[in-house]
Parts: structure tokens; C-alpha cells; sequence
């Protein structure tokens, strides 16, 4: 961090992974301002539990954006709303990159919404967001997470008469490299404290690689019980064949972060057991 120790702005702090930056954040010591959209009385007591008293405004609405970077040192930009549009969100990117520019921010972390390692989600528009960054001149580190662990839980798993499946876009022997939520945020904050390390930057986040036949296996073990592995097809989500399995950051990212999570770490001391124990318990007789 730069020897001010200035205001982090953290945009997106309502997700996941923009809650866990700032949790990272403060557990660093460093001072943290939050964007909500809406007053999301869910989202701002968690916020407020960790020392943090949001401010409310649009990301897409240039005077809201101009308040909350004010005394701000660093920004942490998570844009990853499900409700939000692809149009809205590289609106909301293209503002924020152009009021940052204007305040001098020190540091921009982007933390992307979709990895290229491996997939691109049709509507994704982080790269054009990210070019944008780039063409500003700001100061930036690009964090690009590869498959979240926790959307194992979220969308592949789930019982189906009595039997447990896991149901996912990519063939049962191909390598995914996975990243859990926490990890994302921990290396925002990272890249935030250390920034020498990571500005000018292009890091794609991954703890682990790991086929669905093989995350299949995990879950089953950690459970206790059988997992069945299939393959469905997801509109909208295309391969990169040439780079599956492919997690170039990985090594550096352990060497930064010792913490970095394999799929067993995330599952035995990471919550993902028992997040996918929550889906084990519905529909068991």
C-alpha cells in the first residue's frame, strides 16, 4: 500500500467476491469504502460487521461514482451482478474507469467476470471493459478468476430421484482450472497491499485443475456419498479447447499466496463441504 494508506474504494462488495476483498482488506488494516447499489440492508450489515459503513449510488451514474472516490486511493472493481445486463455492466465499467482516470486513483484492480483460461460466457464484457482501462492509461492489475469452486454447489450439483449429479458444460475428462471465491478476494487485497508485485499485471486466478469427473470424486468422498458426472450442454458458454487444463499463474499465485486453495482445501476447510452438503439434504429421503 502506498505510505498514505489511503481510502480503498470497493465496487461490487454486495457479491461474493467483492465482500471477501474487503474482508481482506480489513484484515489488513487498510481503510475501506464500499459502493451499494441499493440499500441491501443484507449486504450492508455484513459490510458493517467488518468495520465498513457503505455509501449508496449507481456505478453507471458519473456524479455517484465521482462521490464515493473521493480521498480514494485504490479501487477494487468487481462487476458480477447477475441482474445486471451486459450493457449496463460495460456501461458501469467505461464510467468507472473514466472517473477514476479524472480522481488519479493510484491503483485499479479489476477483477474480471470471466477467466479466458478456459470458457467465455456469451454476454461476458469484461474484456472490452478492460481494454477501455488500458486505453485510459490507469494504473492497473487484472485479476481474470478462473471456474468459481463455488459454483459447484451453486449450479452442477443437485439430486435428482434419490442420486446425486453433477451436471456440468464440459466433458467429464476435461482439465478446468477452478479458484475459490475467498482466494479471489484475498489476492484483490493482495494485490492492493503489495501492488508493486502485481501493477501492470495480467493474472489469471486458479487454485487448482481439476476434470468434473475427478471434482466428482471429491464431492463424493467429502459426502460420503456416490456422485454421478454428466455432461449437459449450456447456451452461451463457449470452449477454449487449446488452453483447458492450461493454469500459467498458478505457481506464482502460490508463491505470493501460500493460502491459495486446492478443491480439497476449498472442501475440507473452506465451506465447500458443507455447501454441497446443503444440496446433499434436498430431496434425501
Amino acid at each position: 500500500m502506498s505510505e498514505d494508506k489511503g481510502i480503498v474504494l470497493v465496487i461490487g462488495a454486495a457479491e461474493l467476491e467483492g465482500a471477501a476483498a474487503v474482508m481482506h482488506l480489513r484484515e489488513r488494516g487498510l481503510p475501506v469504502r464500499a459502493l451499494l447499489r441499493t440499500a441491501d440492508a443484507g449486504a450492508a450489515s455484513r459490510l458493517q460487521s467488518m468495520g465498513v459503513w457503505p455509501t449508496y449510488g449507481d456505478p453507471e451514474d458519473r456524479t455517484s461514482v465521482e462521490h464515493a472516490l473521493e480521498d480514494v486511493d485504490a479501487l477494487v472493481v468487481v462487476l458480477d451482478e447477475a441482474d445486471t445486463g451486459p450493457g449496463a455492466r460495460l456501461h458501469e465499467g467505461s464510467t468507472l474507469a473514466e472517473v477514476a482516470g479524472r480522481a488519479g486513483v493510484s491503483l485499479v484492480v479489476y477483477v474480471a467476470g470471466s477467466g479466458a483460461d478456459h470458457h467465455m460466457v456469451s454476454c461476458d464484457r469484461s474484456h472490452e471493459i478492460e481494454q477501455r482501462m488500458h486505453a485510459l492509461g490507469l494504473p492497473l492489475t487484472v485479476l481474470r478468476p478462473a471456474t468459481v469452486m463455488e459454483e459447484i454447489p451453486w449450479y452442477w450439483l443437485s439430486r435428482f430421484g434419490g442420486e446425486l449429479v453433477l451436471a456440468t458444460p464440459y466433458e467429464p475428462d476435461l482439465p478446468l482450472p477452478l479458484v475459490a471465491a475467498d482466494d479471489i478476494g484475498a489476492l484483490a487485497a493482495l494485490a492492493v497491499a503489495d501492488r508493486g508485485l502485481f501493477v501492470e499485471r495480467t493474472l489469471g486466478l486458479a487454485g487448482d485443475v481439476a476434470t468434473p469427473r475427478q471434482i466428482a470424486q471429491a464431492v463424493s468422498q467429502a459426502l460420503g456419498e456416490p456422485v454421478r458426472v454428466t455432461e449437459v450442454q449450456v447456451e452461451g458458454v463457449f470452449m477454449y479447447p487449446e488452453a483447458v487444463g492450461h493454469a500459467p499463474d498458478l505457481a506464482w499465485l502460490r508463491g505470493v499466496y501460500p493460502p491459495l486453495k486446492t478443491l480439497a482445501a476449498w472442501l475440507e476447510r473452506g465451506g465447500g463441504s458443507e455447501l454441497c452438503r446443503r444440496v446433499a439434504r434436498r430431496g434425501a429421503a
